[in-house]
Parts: structure tokens; C-alpha cells; sequence
């Protein structure tokens, strides 16, 4: 569970629950997260046919702030539909991530056409008529990317849709995030996905973690790392920047330590690297190990 949809552990990610909790939404916000599905932001099973806070091992209390953050911005009211119409797209540029989360969610469907400097709100008809053309194109001229951020039954409709009209060019986040590590993957293991599983996670004595920020990232993986930390196991990281949350981490798997200790803690010994020394390091680590 992370502090804030954008960084480390620490008391203030129980401020944001309650902070939640107590927003207007609240009581939506709560049925919500109580269902049957996997997270919003992550895809890891946060209920799954369990519902809830269960994960598949049965372990309770498994939500983080990032979750909590997408399904909260999933709740909030629409954009009003006169929105677009007063400000510019250069306007909207000024604006954060975190500000353009908060202006509301989108209900209905926009395009952006040359030479204008406003979104304009437009019908669904027209939405399919544009894509119903572009869809008319021959197959290899057509190409299909998906986000992360979409459902598993969207890409797979999507990906059914590209091989019915007869294209194979389907592309997804994943291959921009892991083509390189795919590649050296399968080339040394003879595999492109990860050797570790969460069962051998939770059987490690010592983990190393390099240049990760999973308490952002991958704040479901804290749990085990703190597991790991008092079951007397080792973690070590390996990142030139000291994020936070791989110092000490709050989750509210561990509701005593994170409300009167601030948190758990994570790293066991914390290797602040110059940019550019791994390589080094590795080998070295490497030498002392053959000897």
C-alpha cells in the first residue's frame, strides 16, 4: 500500500484511506471494492471470486492507495459536458496528472481535429462511423495497441477483432515495458516470462531487488517483502535513488506497525549506486561469490 498514488509507505496512506472513506463517495467507494474482480490499477486478483480484500491464498487485507485511487477516480461525477468548450488545449497542458484526474471522469466520447485548439465533444455514431473507416483499410496497414489500463476482455475482443479482418500487427504495453527483458530472458533461461513465482517468493531467505520501485509500482509485492524481513530473511536493493517505501513501507496488512511505527521495515542493507556502476557491482558480486 503505498503513501500516495505516487510514492513510499508512511502514515499519511491511512490518511488517504479515510480521507476516502469519508468523501462523499465513500459508501459507493466501499461496495466497490468489496466486489468480485481484480484491481483497477494492477490486474492482481484483490478479491477475485473471493470478493473483498481476500487475494487467491487467501491472505486478507490486500488493497493498496492504487487501487483505492482508480476506483475512486472510476466514481467520481462526469466532466460537465461545457467543459471542453472553455478551455484550450494548450490550457489543459498546464495541468498535473493529479489535477486532471480530479476535473471528473469522462462519460462521453472527444476528438481533437486539426487546426483546432479545443477537444470537441462528439456523438457515439460518429465514433463508430470514424472507426468503421478506418477499419476499411487493408489489413496490414491497420494496427492495434492496448493499455494496461484496459480490461484482459477488451484486449482479448480487440485482439479477435485485428486477427478477424486478417492483421497480425497487435502490440500491447507489455511490449514496450518487457521486449528487452523478453529477449535476454529467452536467450539465458530458455523462457521470456520471470523465473520466480509468488510460492518461491515466500519460501526466499534473501530477495534482491535493483532498480525497482515497487512500493509505486508493484505495491502488492510489499507484503511478502515484509513477511520475508520477520521471518528473519534479508532484503537487499539496489537503486542509485532511496525511495521511501523500500526503507520502511505502511500496509494495512500490518495495521499496528503502520499506525504506530510508521511502518515496517523493508531493506536490510540499501546499496545507493553512482548511475552506471551495475555492471560493476554484478561482476564484482560475481568475483566474490567464485572465490
Amino acid at each position: 500500500m503505498t503513501n500516495t498514488p505516487d510514492s513510499g509507505g508512511g502514515f499519511p496512506v491511512i490518511q488517504y484511506w479515510l480521507e476516502k472513506s469519508f468523501s462523499p463517495g465513500g459508501v459507493k467507494l466501499w461496495q466497490t471494492l468489496n466486489h468480485k474482480s481484480a484491481c483497477l490499477s494492477c490486474a492482481w486478483g484483490t478479491g477475485g471470486q473471493k470478493g473483498g480484500f481476500v487475494n487467491e491464498s487467501g491472505e486478507v487485507l490486500q488493497r493498496c492507495a492504487k487501487s483505492v485511487e482508480a476506483i475512486a477516480a472510476e466514481l467520481q461525477p462526469a466532466i460537465p459536458a461545457q467543459f471542453f468548450g472553455q478551455y484550450t488545449i494548450e490550457q489543459l497542458q498546464q495541468l498535473t496528472s493529479l489535477e486532471c484526474d480530479r476535473l471528473g471522469r469522462l462519460s462521453y466520447p472527444l476528438i481533437f481535429r486539426a487546426g483546432s485548439h479545443y477537444y470537441e465533444r462528439i456523438t457515439w455514431q460518429e465514433v463508430y462511423g470514424l472507426a468503421e473507416l478506418a477499419f476499411r483499410k487493408a489489413p496490414e496497414r491497420i494496427a492495434s495497441y492496448s493499455s494496461g489500463r484496459s480490461s484482459n476482455e477488451a484486449a482479448y475482443l480487440l485482439q479477435l477483432l485485428l486477427r478477424a479482418i486478417g492483421s497480425n500487427n497487435l502490440a500491447d504495453c507489455s511490449d514496450l515495458c518487457h521486449s528487452a527483458s523478453t529477449v535476454g530472458l529467452k536467450e539465458v533461461f530458455g523462457s521470456g516470462t520471470s523465473m520466480v513465482s509468488l510460492n518461491s517468493l515466500k519460501e526466499s531467505d534473501c530477495v534482491v531487488l535493483m532498480g525497482s520501485n515497487a512500493p509505486a509500482n508493484h505495491p502488492r509485492l510489499m507484503n511478502e517483502l515484509i513477511k520475508i524481513r520477520e521471518s528473519g530473511g534479508k532484503i537487499i536493493i539496489i537503486n542509485p535513488q532511496i525511495e521511501i517505501g523500500l526503507v520502511k513501507f505502511a500496509s494495512p496488512a500490518f495495521p499496528i506497525k503502520s499506525l504506530l511505527k510508521g511502518g515496517s521495515d523493508i531493506s536490510t542493507l540499501y546499496l545507493q549506486l553512482i548511475p552506471g556502476s551495475d555492471t560493476a557491482l554484478l561482476v564484482g558480486l560475481q568475483k566474490a561469490l567464485i572465490e
